[in-house]
């Protein structure tokens, strides 16, 4: 049950909850459809990261380093990618073109295939971050430990030094090189 509770609580960290209600014909959002075009328009302009992408995730549950349970999320998100005019920096954006519930956002680093995640989940006090790392143009790969907090809510009863390790998967569904 509590594994139930974390993965929901998750899911609504991603702000995944909402996206299937926001659904439109084809099985995209408005706002997907309109940065398709936007991503058409300037194909020439924008940088690989930039685009739409679907999420998928695997977490490993630990305690004192004992696997107790893997959490397969296939389908887990999608997420639009785009430069910031102002910055150096690409905003995440949900399916719904917005960022309701965290602050993400990718930034370059020395090597063209590295970028460097973060994430605050606004209303707290939870980061997350990460290296992402582009592999042949279309997909990203990335790893991270879920903030303890967030695990301590949820498995309070649980003694021992717990550890939800995600490995996270990003295909990009738009524009593809």
């Amino acid at each position: 049950m509590r594994i139930i509770l974390l993965v929901i609580i998750i899911l609504v960290i991603q702000n995944c909850a909402f996206q299937e209600k926001n659904k439109i014909s084809g099985n995209q959002t408005a706002a997907e459809l309109s940065y398709e075009k936007y991503f058409n328009r300037n194909y020439g302009n924008i940088d690989k990261i930039e685009g739409i992408w679907y999420e998928y995730a695997v977490g490993s549950l630990y305690k004192d380093r004992v696997l107790l349970q893997r959490i397969r999320e296939p389908n887990r998100a999608t997420w639009i990618i785009i430069k910031d005019e102002d910055s150096n920096i690409y905003n995440v954006l949900n399916a719904n073109g917005k960022d309701n519930y965290y602050n993400a956002s990718f930034s370059p680093t020395a090597n063209k295939n590295l970028f460097a995640f973060d994430c605050s989940i606004k209303g707290t006090q939870m980061n997350i971050s990460s290296v992402a790392k582009v592999v042949n143009g279309n997909q990203l790969e990335m790893e991270y430990n879920a903030p303890k907090s967030l695990i301590s809510e949820n498995y309070s009863e649980i003694k021992g030094d717990m550890v939800l390790h995600w490995k996270i998967e990003w295909i990009k569904s738009f524009p593809r090189y």
